[in-house]
């Protein structure tokens, strides 16, 4: 037996140390001026400190976890979102495939509060396929969530692309948000839409980006869905 357990120890040892030389950990940071998720402001507008740390595996396998500041009276009472992720990405003959599971955390927040009464914490699924043409990128990523934020069944279309111009990069998007709602839910489909720019400079990515909705009613009045600009300094180590 201690044979035995010596060699699922020294085994266990070459294939961590294996993995490890094979594997990159990485962390970020990140201030922004606003947190806009889709096209929305998580934050009611205001600043967010934003950071997270990534495990990726040159298999292709990838982990991480990410956590914002997020406005608490928009999800339950708390205000942080916590996100935790896996997934796999690599190429797939001319392109590139990306398929993987987010779920979206939001601690201390209470669904039986009858003033709140809705679930914040959500399950979603992806897969994506991208291009790289050398003087442009695009790409193409479908969401799934079995239950959307306690709304329904929800599908998120979203369309990208990247343009390298000299140090910057200039990004494109466009998505739409379908959402079928539970009887009695008012109509959430809308359409969102953004571009910024992006550099380094000193070791920090600088990115300044515009984000709007066609919102017609989403945002129950408020200006959350508005277009904005919003100013994004990062860093990763």
């Amino acid at each position: 037996m201690k044979i035995k357990t010596a060699v699922i120890t020294l085994g266990t040892t070459l294939l961590m140390t294996s993995l490890s030389a094979q594997a990159e950990l990485s962390a970020n940071v990140a201030i922004t001026t606003d947190y806009s998720f889709r096209g929305i402001s998580q934050n009611d507008e205001a600043m967010a400190i934003q950071g997270g740390f990534d495990y990726a595996h040159e298999n292709g396998f990838y982990a991480g976890v990410w956590a914002s500041n997020v406005d608490d009276s928009f999800f339950a009472g708390s205000s942080i979102e916590l996100d935790t992720y896996a997934g796999w990405s690599g190429d797939a003959g001319p392109v590139s495939l990306d398929v993987g599971y987010l779920r979206y955390n939001y601690p201390d927040s209470d669904a039986s509060d009858p003033l709140i009464g809705y679930e914040t914490d959500t399950d979603e699924f992806h897969i994506g396929v991208s291009k790289d043409f050398g003087t442009v990128s695009a790409g193409f990523t479908y969401y799934y969530s079995p239950d959307f934020f306690d709304v329904g069944n929800g599908s998120y279309f979203d369309f990208g692309v990247d343009i390298p111009v000299g140090d910057f990069s200039i990004a494109l998007h466009y998505a739409a948000t379908k959402i079928d709602e539970k009887d009695g839910g008012a109509d959430l489909d809308y359409a969102d839409y953004g571009i910024g720019v992006s550099t380094e400079f000193e070791g920090f990515g600088l990115d300044l980006s515009y984000s709007g909705t066609d919102d017609d009613g989403l945002c129950s009045g408020s200006d959350l869905c508005d277009g904005r600009v919003y100013f994004t300094v990062s860093k990763s180590m």
